[in-house]
């Protein structure tokens, strides 16, 4: 005999249904649902673009291996784009980490050789532009990485000049 839900009452289906389903000692039977994969064009993307800073962090650019000077950035482009990425890459910075945070880890990028003293200094100087985040929190290696690809934008900025 087959069971035909036309028969039972839609709350008590729906009280089945939102019920966590348990094995007989009373443990849950399913794992949690994890977070739905990004779609493939994205991680690829996201892949190509790490994978190229990697490359030019050691020194190689994919172009033929001709050799990227360090720091990445030493000076701020004076273009409308760059003021935009600068912008954008300093506000979550704050966001993130509040200013002194985001005041730390701009010292830091400068003894990684990503950042160059002067652009170190002038970009320090606009972070009191910023609000202050209601809530900041330690930067995360992920942070890095995104500061990383920011860094990489706004220098080539001053090469699209």
């Amino acid at each position: 005999m087959s069971l035909n839900p036309r028969r039972y009452d839609v709350r008590e289906l729906r009280r089945i249904a939102d019920a966590p389903r348990t094995d007989g000692a009373g443990a849950p039977r399913e794992r949690a649902l994890r977070q739905p994969n990004r779609n493939r064009a994205e991680q690829a993307a996201r892949s190509a673009a790490f994978t190229e800073l990697l490359q030019r962090q050691r020194g190689v650019r994919l172009n033929g291996g001709d050799a990227v000077d360090r720091p990445y950035l030493t000076a701020i482009p004076a273009s409308p784009a760059a003021e935009r990425e600068i912008g954008e890459w300093l506000g979550y910075l704050v966001d993130v980490g509040g200013h002194v945070r985001a005041r730390d880890v701009l010292s830091y990028y400068g003894e990684l050789d990503w950042v160059g003293d002067d652009a170190v200094a002038a970009l320090t100087r606009r972070l009191e532009g910023f609000d202050t985040p209601a809530r900041d929190r330690p930067f995360i290696p992920a942070d890095h990485r995104i500061s990383l690809v920011s860094i990489v934008r706004i220098a080539s900025c001053a090469s699209d000049q």
